[in-house]
């Protein structure tokens, strides 16, 4: 009887011992109800990750004048030499720059964006600046740059309309550019009727900057000092003998050298001249002070470091302070 008794008691611990192990072991494996909650953060973070990742990361080709070439969909440092206003403009802050001009319309929004120099940037310093993007307006800083990010060659002498066109491509930003060009366009057409009804829109203007022993006079649209806005969008005219120049020259930076002995010859309506520290004083020059413009009240000095650069961010600001200046004289 003893003996019989003892061998289920037996049977029946070991059958518990076994039920308890596999139940712990079911527990270590995870049930959907006790590990749901643990997991699913764990995983979501995992997720977020890769997908900030994979955001940083992404490129897009675009079409340039040196070929295809892959940028990011979402740049993050972009270092701009010259074109500063233009990125302004589409809302783009770059991390590196080229130096900017005293007086441009831009200074004060770059103000902590590290300055690469006027002319050619040291590879090291913009490569310390981890740029995912270049832009450059020279082939020559182009050749140097190229293989330290994804860099896109832009000439400087574009047509603001091309070059804002290329740059919403190449910054994901098509809608904000073509918003700037047609407020840029509309506002030259008010200008144009405010500057029609004073009766100066078809008055001849020369742009020009004082040289020692001679005068630079624009004769071409890319050359800045306000050519853009005064000849190209608002249609203003130069003294014929400049005029056909111009015309033949469109967007090349261009000037000619005249001597004060033949400058009235070339000298319009209105002069629009720039001006900066250290240009030549012309106040006791008796040939300048009686070219009719000057003598009349119809010369308009202007910033050099405002009217230095052609972005559009810097041309809306030429056009107000143009059609201010003109209209003042008509007063």
């Amino acid at each position: 009887m003893y003996r019989s008794r003892k061998t289920p008691l037996a049977i029946t611990l070991l059958l518990c011992l076994t039920l308890l192990l596999s139940a712990c072991s079911t527990g270590g494996t995870g049930s959907p109800s006790a590990n749901e909650g643990s997991q699913k953060p764990t995983n979501q973070i995992a997720a977020n990750n890769a997908n900030n990742t994979d955001t940083q990361s992404q490129m897009k080709t675009v079409t340039t004048i040196k070929g295809d070439i892959e940028v990011p969909v979402n740049p993050q440092r972009v270092v701009v030499l010259y074109l500063m206003g233009d990125l302004l403009a589409l809302g783009v802050n770059p991390v590196g720059i080229s130096s900017i001009e005293e007086g441009a319309a831009f200074a004060s929004e770059l103000e902590g964006a590290t300055s690469l120099g006027a002319f050619k940037p040291d590879p090291e310093a913009v490569t310390a600046l981890n740029p995912d993007l270049i832009i450059v307006t020279n082939e020559e800083i182009y050749e140097g740059l190229k293989m330290i990010a994804p860099t896109v060659y832009i000439p400087y002498d574009l047509p603001v309309e091309e070059r804002m066109n290329m740059l919403g491509e190449i910054l994901g930003k098509e809608g904000q550019a073509q918003e700037m060009l047609d407020n840029l366009h509309k506002k030259v057409e008010q200008s144009k009727e405010k500057l029609e009804q004073a009766g100066i829109l078809d008055k001849t203007v020369t742009i020009m900057e004082s040289n020692k022993g001679s005068m630079a006079v624009m004769t071409g649209l890319g050359y800045g000092r306000g050519s853009q806005i005064i000849y190209q969008y608002l249609g203003m005219k130069a003294p014929e003998v400049l005029q056909r120049e111009i015309e033949n020259a469109r967007n090349d930076a261009t000037s000619k050298d005249v001597s004060y002995e033949v400058l009235p010859e070339y000298v319009g309506d209105y002069i629009f001249r720039s001006s900066f520290e250290g240009m030549v004083d012309l106040s006791d020059n008796s040939i300048w002070n009686n070219i009719p413009a000057v003598k009349e009240g119809r010369l308009i000095d202007m910033s050099f470091g405002l009217f230095f650069y052609n972005d559009i961010y810097s041309l809306d600001k030429q056009l107000d302070f143009i059609v201010d200046n003109l209209l003042k004289t008509a007063e």
